[in-house]
């Protein structure tokens, strides 16, 4: 039973939300929401990594937002929509990301270079490792964890070539040349999803991936969403139905539909107005620089300087 049952709200619903049913998942309030749940997790984690019998999750735990800061050499500060470590020691980082911007592949190779740092140090630090000899640590010094990460797409991607998901991964060009399209380093992998690309119908859907990601892609516009059977499906609709959430929650979408709408207002609108004024709209929004540089491309420095300028002109 959803634990948003029974939910006693003393405000009506915010106006941006009073016409649908179900929260939208691709903003983080709706996809918090969604996944909040380890069945739920577990089940769209299977299909996707196409995990079969004895090779299924057994359990994970996760945490949204989840922020790490590292030295490379300056400190840097990174937030993972949602971090998750199963009990094989698989460390997993999915994105839900709603605008496409400029170093969009190089955002996905950064963010898996700090997992793979992530995971190393957890597999260090966890009791199984510390209890090794010293010979043992040793030779296992550059071992790492199985790191994957997810990211799903509400655009288009060329390297997609048409389809709505696709796996990246490291290959030698020589083994490719001889027909041997087995991965390099199989502890290395990217899936990518574009919902853009996603369109079938409920009538269509088949497997457990297949629907999760047409809830991802209609419960934000569809008044009625199938859970195609699936009690992990079902439960999580519950979860995002507004019915079913408490007024803080409802504000806290309505505020973040609010200011992402604006934002990408001004994205569909680049080719005739400049990447500062955007800038300078995330700015009025307290988007932080490192999002304001992913979205619109623009340095981290030059993005400083924008904000010291509209501080003196205030």
């Amino acid at each position: 039973m959803s634990k948003h049952k029974n939910v006693i709200r003393r405000e009506p619903i915010p106006s941006k939300l009073v016409n649908q049913v179900f929260l939208d998942p691709t903003y983080d309030t709706g996809f918090q929401e969604l996944f909040d749940s380890e069945d739920a997790l577990k089940d769209f984690l299977d299909g996707v990594l196409d995990l079969q019998r004895d090779d299924r999750i057994k359990s994970l735990k996760y945490s949204f937002n989840h922020s790490s800061r590292f030295r490379v050499p300056q400190s840097r500060k990174i937030v993972m929509d949602a971090f998750v470590i199963t009990e094989s020691g698989r460390f997993l980082d999915i994105e839900m990301q709603r605008a496409e911007h400029t170093f969009f592949i190089d955002r996905t190779v950064l963010y898996k270079a700090f997992l793979i740092i992530k995971g190393k140090q957890q597999m260090e630090d966890a009791t199984e490792f510390k209890s090794l000899i010293k010979e043992e640590k040793e030779y296992r010094r550059y071992e790492l964890p199985e790191t994957i990460s997810i990211w799903i797409c509400n655009f288009d991607l060329p390297e997609l070539c048409g389809k709505y998901i696709d796996e990246w991964a490291i290959y030698s060009r020589n083994s490719l040349e001889n027909g041997i399209k087995k991965t390099v380093f199989a502890k290395n992998k990217y899936i990518i999803i574009s919902l853009a690309n996603f369109n079938k119908a409920a009538s269509e859907i088949k497997t457990a991936t297949d629907a999760w990601l047409y809830l991802l892609k209609n419960a934000g516009t569809k008044t009625d969403i199938p859970s195609f059977g699936n009690k992990a499906i079902d439960e999580a609709l519950e979860r995002i139905r507004i019915d079913n959430l408490s007024d803080e929650t409802l504000k806290a979408m309505e505020k973040e539909m609010i200011a992402k709408e604006e934002i990408e207002c001004r994205l569909a609108g680049a080719k005739i107005e400049t990447r500062f004024e955007m800038v300078d709209a995330m700015i009025s929004r307290n988007y932080s620089e490192d999002e304001i540089s992913a979205i619109s491309g623009i340095s981290k420095e030059e993005i400083l300087k924008r904000k010291a300028l509209l501080k003196k002109n205030i």
